[in-house]
């Protein structure tokens, strides 16, 4: 696809997020509060903050640290032994059966109509670190237990300290049910759930298998130059749709690194059923001219291959996934209820030996008076 077309085309995707973000921004957030109940620790600044938020400008910083134990078995270096030199051993935070790391996330959003310029214009700027060594592929399974770890998703620095620019867009909106939106995009909020979460979250699951479909991660990049279209048919219907480069972009120069083309659309429906609220989710993701593409960047996606052959991924053909995602309250709502979820994906499992993938659970918030949150 001509490289024009194609840029022009992916900015469509990205609209989605940046719409959730717009809906965050226009709910008037106030930064304000003792420590134990203001929205965020550092308060409002001396009124500072809530004034820039009142003009269309916020600005956050949040971070992560978290300690794991291998506690028994596990992976022990075999494979190693087995293959030396090959780009597993980036996930080994040596032969330590403990890891410490932590991890930081740079936020900047700013809304064009608030801050008296034009209306329906939304900026995202995100920068990410990693500093500390992570479990990884030490507890044996080639989903990470630390699903946190896993940005900034930056080609060949897994597992070592890093800081990149992961995401910088621009979103346009031109009516109430249609925007579109371009740059350098972020796909860790797709496939979202409310229950489980998604790569973003900081407050659902850990296991990274919980908290997106593991089938995605062949052929959709995290950091990546893009453009998406969104449409808001309804209340209770969002969709995005656009192209993004199929080559991780993130700590690199990403009019750099366009190696292939991915098709991508996700749509939500809300729903209520017996008085109670639920959602839905269908995403579906094509590859296509991903010649030479080296998938050897993301070893935790090698193990089946060097098991059985000592080598790394490559492939030269297209490749689709299709995900859903669904959860549904039994009582309550999201200020205090409870349900069950499911999220499940299946892919032409090339090439990522990950061919399905189904998790489920029982989640919520505000169980009881005594725990509100």
């Amino acid at each position: 696809m001509h490289t024009t077309i194609k840029f022009t085309l992916l900015a469509i995707f990205l609209v989605l997020s940046n719409t959730v973000q717009s809906d965050e921004a226009a709910s008037g957030i106030n930064f304000s509060g003792d420590i134990l109940s203001r929205t965020k620790l550092t308060g409002d600044w001396g009124g500072i903050r809530n004034d820039m938020a009142a003009k269309g400008v916020t600005l956050d910083l949040d971070a992560t640290h978290v300690t794991q134990h291998v506690a028994s078995g596990g992976f022990d270096g075999s494979l190693l032994d087995k293959f030396p030199g090959n780009r597993i051993s980036s996930l080994l935070p040596g032969n330590s059966e403990t890891a410490s790391d932590g991890m930081f996330n740079m936020l900047l959003k700013v809304d064009t109509g608030k801050a008296g310029l034009w209306s329906g214009g939304f900026l995202t700027v995100r920068g990410e670190g990693r500093v500390g060594d992570a479990v990884g592929i030490r507890a044996g399974g080639i989903m990470p237990t630390n699903g946190d770890a896993l940005s900034p998703n930056v080609p060949g620095h897994s597992n070592k300290d890093v800081l990149a620019l992961s995401e910088m867009t621009y979103a346009q909106f031109l009516s109430e049910k249609f925007g579109v939106a371009l740059g350098l995009i972020n796909t860790a909020d797709g496939d979202k759930n409310e229950f489980a979460g998604s790569l973003r979250s900081r407050s659902h699951f850990m296991n990274a298998g919980m908290r997106f479909s593991p089938v995605v991660l062949g052929t959709v990049p995290v950091t990546t130059l893009g453009v998406t279209a969104i449409f808001l048919p309804t209340k209770n219907i969002i969709g995005t749709m656009g192209f993004v480069n199929s080559e991780e972009s993130a700590g690199y120069n990403p009019f750099e690194r366009d190696k292939g083309t991915t098709f991508l659309t996700e749509w939500q429906i809300s729903h209520t059923i017996f008085g109670v609220t639920g959602k839905q989710t269908l995403g579906f993701a094509y590859g296509f001219d991903r010649n030479s593409l080296d998938f050897g960047a993301d070893p935790r996606f090698q193990l089946a291959s060097l098991v059985t052959t000592g080598e790394t991924v490559r492939t030269n053909a297209d490749s689709w996934v299709l995900y859903y995602n669904g959860h549904q309250y039994i009582q309550g709502d999201a200020e205090g209820g409870w349900g069950p979820f499911l999220r499940a994906g299946v892919s032409d499992g090339h090439p990522s030996p990950v061919k399905w993938n189904v998790a489920f659970g029982v989640g919520g918030v505000g169980m009881g008076s005594w725990r509100p949150k």
